[in-house]
């Protein structure tokens, strides 16, 4: 009798489904809403139930003690987990508290332009990091060379949803001749922070070198594809990174559709974050990791607890019941705005597969048995 082989969590059929799936029945849907009405309160639910709880999951890893000793090994993963993180919170709390983007408006608009930038980079890098996942699912080994064209593809996305920024909100080659389009999402044009011809020359090159990069990086994808002699998985990889261009595209065009840009983003870090909440291990003799496995053994208290949580961030940084002067209330809102940029730094380490502690304790998570074929980004 045969045996079977067991599968990894994104071996399996459903993670990837899920997140493709997300496409249609969540990214779509929002674009629609919000182009075609005006009263947006659908976006609350949305921004609670996905956008928050993501970041708030991240802050998941620090409660198992496999990664806290990792954490405190080094006096460079001091810093780089502690450190960092902390002073970034501690920024955001000075920033507020002090109101120095009400007091000096020129920081005001390089500070805001920041982590806007830093937003769309987390947001493709993301998307990198997936579609690694996504090849080698299918068995495609991606040559250095590939991944250099797949990052440079993303990056020209994120310096355009950038240059869409900079010229208030609406694609600049759109600006002042389709008002359509600058009132897509019901969204009002900002500021123009740049001049718009320069803004309108470089989005040209940009999708000059947008159209290259992606006709190269599909052909060297098929390439390593047919190489390998799989009969399935190539469509998928294709159909993620496909649907991850139309989501930026949209926002390229109105920022307002960022809202519904995200929609992939969230679906799938929630997807990828269940293995590591629900199936690392976890040593009986640390309390941390005991207090941490009572709780996840219930999913619903688990995802109940994370909700709260989000709800909390939503109802502080939304709140209007609160005096602005409040030098309590000024704090606490600083420093989940810094939760969020926390978010993105931490990202960027939590999930490298070239470390060698992460591409220890994920590789079995994500794909047993299949070293060969693990992804290397980060």
């Amino acid at each position: 009798m045969e045996q079977s082989v067991q599968k990894g969590f994104f071996e399996q059929k459903l993670p990837s489904r899920l997140i493709l799936w997300s496409f249609p029945l969540l990214t779509l849907p929002l674009a629609g809403g919000l182009t075609l009405t005006s009263d947006h309160r659908f976006l609350f639910i949305y921004i609670w139930l996905f956008g928050l709880t993501h970041f708030v999951l991240t802050l998941s890893v620090y409660l198992q003690s496999e990664n806290l000793k990792h954490f405190t090994e080094s006096g460079r993963n001091i810093l780089l987990f502690f450190a960092i993180p902390l002073t970034i919170l501690m920024g955001f709390y000075v920033v507020g508290v002090l109101q120095l983007r009400v007091r000096f408006p020129a920081f005001a608009v390089v500070f805001s332009a920041a982590i806007r930038l830093l937003d769309f980079n987390h947001l493709n890098r993301q998307t990198f990091g997936v579609y690694q996942m996504f090849k080698a699912r299918a068995g495609i080994r991606g040559t250095a060379g590939a991944k250099r064209v797949e990052q440079g593809y993303l990056a020209t996305l994120t310096a355009l949803l950038f240059a869409t920024y900079l010229a208030g909100g609406v694609y600049p080659l759109f600006r002042g001749k389709a008002a359509a389009i600058a009132s897509a999402a019901h969204g009002k044009a900002g500021p123009v922070l740049l001049p718009i011809g320069a803004l309108q020359a470089v989005c040209v090159a940009l999708t000059g070198v947008l159209v290259v990069l992606g006709a190269v990086s599909v052909s060297l994808a098929a390439r390593a594809w047919r190489k390998a002699g799989r009969p399935a998985g190539l469509r998928e990889a294709l159909s993620y990174l496909g649907f991850q261009t139309a989501g930026v595209l949209l926002a390229v065009l109105s920022m307002p559709m960022y809202f519904a840009t995200l929609a992939i983003h969230y679906v799938e870090y929630h997807v990828l974050m269940f293995p590591r909440c629900f199936h690392s291990r976890l040593h009986e003799q640390s309390p941390v990791d005991r207090y941490f496995g009572r709780l996840r053994r219930r999913p619903a208290l688990f995802y109940g607890v994370v909700g709260i949580a989000a709800l909390v961030v939503l109802l502080f940084t939304n709140s209007s019941g609160m005096a602005d002067s409040s030098t309590g209330y000024l704090a606490v809102v600083s420093i989940f705005d810094g939760l969020f940029v926390f978010h993105y730094f931490v990202e960027t380490l939590i999930w490298r597969f070239s470390d060698p502690f992460f591409r220890r304790t994920l590789t079995s998570l994500y794909f047993q048995g299949a070293q060969a074929r693990t992804p290397t980004a980060g």
